[in-house]
């Protein structure tokens, strides 16, 4: 069954984003996820809280692959960079 994953980052620090995106964009694909959509341009329709600068939604084969990606030790650095400098929420969910 095919697993999503969304991040709704609010940047803080935004020294990592350039490098962050070439090196995750190639960790995500070895782990046969790719990207659905990621924007700056994110419009509050519910709820209090303020838009956060950049949503992301990516999609893997299962959850296996999804989680596999978030444990690589490849993307720990990169991991530990973007929770440095940005705030915000992480999900993944299988696409029932």
């Amino acid at each position: 069954m095919v697993c999503y994953v969304t991040a709704n980052l609010t940047i803080t620090d935004p020294s990592w984003v350039e490098p962050y995106i070439p090196a995750v964009h190639d960790i995500v694909a070895k782990h046969g996820g790719r990207y659905i959509a990621q924007s700056t341009e994110v419009t509050v329709l519910e709820g209090n809280e303020p838009a956060p600068s950049v949503s992301v939604i990516l999609e893997f084969p299962d959850r296996a692959a999804a989680e596999s990606f978030y444990s690589d030790d490849a993307y720990k650095p990169w991991l530990e960079s973007r929770l440095a400098g940005s705030t915000g929420t992480a999900l993944m969910f299988d696409g029932v």
